[in-house]
């Protein structure tokens, strides 16, 4: 379900994600209080806020190099931005990955002095939701943000291809870890994402195996990719004595 657009780029909403908005509605209708009221529905924007700009970050930082992107779909546990085509260069795909949680330790910069000065604990509780979905998002579990920089770092020292794979079995045993802790704890927004991890990792292997089928040449260690480069070198040369 499309919400609006923001940046030339379609937002929308996953329809499980009504699920979440039904709780926060339920909770602010069910407030003690018009005040606890008004603080859930701030919550609850700003919480939605912070997603909506965690992918955007993404979104911007892909652009600055060329990359398109699709839409950002919001869902229970976090966003999706879909990008248009895969960075060319390793160290792209580094500065992409990162925008996000960038982006998350800016809100948290912000909302921390302010909670601090006025007091109000919804400002304290959206500083503290930012610091731990930009440190949460640096878990190197492909596909996340984290998984993206492994892969990108990985990928300075031994390739692209051997990369990817090393990092999405990272992110495999990730995403067995954190469905079995949210079995246990009863957690089941953690066993989503764990849920969310193994399939998306799957599916993006699948997407650069598509890829590498279709004559893409990914990028070499050292952030260049493997392009032949026309350069023009003299027949004569300098032999030393």
């Amino acid at each position: 379900m499309r919400i609006g657009t923001l940046f030339s780029i379609p937002v929308r909403l996953h329809s499980s994600f009504l699920l979440l908005g039904g709780y926060f509605l339920l909770s602010a209708l069910f407030s003690d209080g018009l005040s606890a009221m008004v603080s859930t529905l701030v919550l609850a924007v700003g919480l939605f806020g912070s997603v909506v700009l965690h992918e955007l970050g993404h979104a911007l930082a892909a652009r600055q190099y060329g990359i398109d992107t699709l839409s950002i779909t919001l869902y229970p546990f976090g966003g999706v931005a879909a990008l248009v085509d895969m960075p060319k260069d390793t160290r792209k795909e580094l500065v992409i990955a990162l925008a996000g949680p960038a982006v998350n330790g800016a809100l948290f910069a912000l909302a921390l002095p302010a909670y601090l000065l006025s007091g109000w604990s919804v400002l304290g509780l959206l500083a503290g939701i930012n610091l731990v979905m930009g440190l949460f998002n640096l878990v190197p579990a492909f596909p996340m943000d984290g998984g993206r920089v492994l892969r990108a770092l990985l990928a300075e020292r031994v390739g692209f291809i051997s990369a990817s794979k090393r990092a999405s079995s990272i992110g495999w045993w990730f995403g067995v870890a954190f469905i079995g802790i949210g079995l246990v704890t009863w957690s089941w927004s953690l066993a989503l994402v764990g849920a969310f991890v193994l399939f998306a990792g799957s599916a993006e292997q699948r997407r650069l195996q598509a890829l590498l089928r279709r004559g893409w040449r990914p990028p070499e260690p050292g952030g260049h990719p493997q392009e032949v480069v026309w350069a023009y070198r003299p027949k004569w040369s300098i032999n030393p004595s």
